[in-house]
């Protein structure tokens, strides 16, 4: 999930982690947690990887997801937008998939990597047992 990415918050400019909250920063869709910080006064907004993003980072990382599974841009609007109410533009999510394509494919090495996960399986066809009769799917 996102949140095991989530990192402590620390100053842009002056990289320390004494900081207060310094209330919400709001768009049309997303409220993030704002910062002031005590050592050199600046004010920033959460560092989530996702800044200056209109829609919510789950629907920017659903929208991947279903890239990444071959959906078009249109199937993946129209699925976001039954789905999670969000309708976001072919070229919104186009801009998703060229900002996020290395971190995706980096990911995706880094679990192939994994002894634990080991490497993918893709099946072609799947044999089914119905009664006596085998049926290939």
């Amino acid at each position: 999930s996102i949140e095991e990415y989530i990192v402590e918050q620390k100053c842009p400019d002056c990289g320390s982690s004494n900081l207060k909250g310094a209330g919400t920063a709001e768009n049309k869709y997303v409220s993030k947690q704002a910062y002031r910080c005590k050592e050199c006064g600046r004010y920033f907004v959460e560092r989530d990887g996702f800044e200056g993003k209109s829609y919510p980072k789950e629907v920017i990382v659903e929208a991947m997801h279903l890239y990444v599974e071959g959906l078009s841009l249109s199937k993946i609007r129209t699925h976001l937008d039954q789905h999670r109410g969000y309708s976001p533009s072919d070229g919104s999510i186009l801009n998703w998939v060229r900002e996020y394509s290395e971190l995706v494919e980096k990911f995706e090495q880094e679990q192939m990597d994994d002894p634990e996960i080991g490497r993918k399986i893709h099946l072609d066809e799947v044999v089914l047992k119905v009664g006596k009769k085998h049926t290939t799917q």
